[in-house]
């Protein structure tokens, strides 16, 4: 049976999020499906810049135009949907820990996340951890729930060449030795504990910069002010972040909470030498492939930071086993997973 599956086209849209990373990554492993056999129609709300109900009635809409199934990327369905729906919950943290999300919009997801849950037909999400998270917050069935660990592009994601890693350094005016976060910076993704470990190591690495790569979200009352050693990149095209992972002595994801963590992946991708957070999704996603240290311990992140840092051949073992494992992750493999799914769900 060929499929028209539907697909919400609003996380392409600007500005975008990391929802957008895994739009972008599924629709470029469908488009190597079998046409014969799949059809994707990439649907845009009508005038997306409006509301959530408008947007909810517009693609309340999309979904009576024959589609098979209609797949949403992000937490949000249509309320009477005409056809079977599936979507992507990447994870279930402004349910879990509501005070890492103030503000107006968090409170409109706790709302809709949980109605959205349970009006699929099915759920797609990255790992174990978050597939148990969302049965027991949303209260739905597990064999609703299907875990379809996300890709990695490589055709972006991989180890630079030494003269592209030296020109691209130079355009991002990096000169010394550096550690590297890549994300969003705000307390929950653990940037304060980041800070107070480098407060610990800058002296004894006095070569080093900490360079950040991300937007600053406002307010953060809880971050102190970054040391002159501390360099802050603020947003990085895609094609620089093969070349700032790469050139990094360490990548450090201090995460308090996450779904997934594509960044990791990426990094790994790139042959970079990854520490990070001991939290379940780390641990259940990377083990063997990153240093782990306990989450929100500054000395314990310093520990490990300074370990790696002077052991050039543990530092040299970690990318080589990083780039191995993250050749297991592809979109494509995620894309006929996704396939599967709707074949069931058709």
């Amino acid at each position: 049976m060929r499929l028209k599956v539907g697909f919400d086209g609003k996380p392409l849209l600007p500005p975008k999020a990391g929802v957008s990373r895994y739009a972008e990554g599924l629709l470029r492993g469908l488009a190597a499906l079998p046409p014969e056999e799949l059809e994707v129609v990439v649907v845009y709300p009508e005038k997306p810049t409006r509301t959530a109900p408008w947007v909810l009635w517009s693609l309340q809409r999309a979904t009576a135009r024959g589609f098979s199934v209609f797949h949403f990327p992000f937490y949000y369905t249509p309320l009477f949907p005409a056809c079977p729906v599936t979507v992507a919950i990447h994870d279930v943290l402004v349910l879990s820990h509501p005070q890492w999300f103030p503000g107006a919009r968090p409170n409109t997801l706790r709302w809709l996340i949980p109605r959205t849950a349970r009006n699929a037909s099915a759920i797609v999400t990255g790992s174990h951890w978050v597939a148990q998270e969302i049965v027991r917050l949303c209260r739905v069935p597990g064999e609703r729930v299907r875990v379809i660990p996300y890709g990695v592009d490589r055709s972006l994601f991989a180890p630079p060449a030494e003269a592209s890693l030296a020109q691209g350094l130079a355009e991002l005016s990096l000169n010394r030795p550096y550690l590297l976060m890549v994300g969003a910076l705000e307390p929950r993704r653990g940037v304060d504990t980041l800070l107070s470990a480098w407060g610990i190591l800058r002296s004894r690495f006095p070569e080093l910069e900490l360079v950040l790569a991300g937007a600053l979200r406002a307010p953060v009352p809880a971050l102190p002010p970054p040391p002159p050693t501390v360099r802050l990149l603020g947003y990085v095209e895609d094609r620089l972040l093969p070349v700032l992972y790469a050139g990094a002595q360490a990548v450090v994801a201090p995460s308090r909470g996450e779904g997934f963590d594509l960044p990791v992946l990426e990094a790994l991708a790139c042959g970079a030498c990854v520490v990070a957070s001991d939290i379940p999704v780390h641990r259940e996603v990377f083990s063997g492939a990153v240093r782990f240290f306990p989450v929100g311990d500054a000395e314990g992140l310093a520990a490990a930071l300074e370990e790696v840092l002077q052991d050039r051949e543990e530092r040299q073992k970690l990318r080589e086993r990083g780039l191995l494992f993250a050749e297991s992750f592809s979109w494509e493999k995620a894309a006929r997973e996704h396939w599967a799914l709707w074949r069931e769900v058709a």
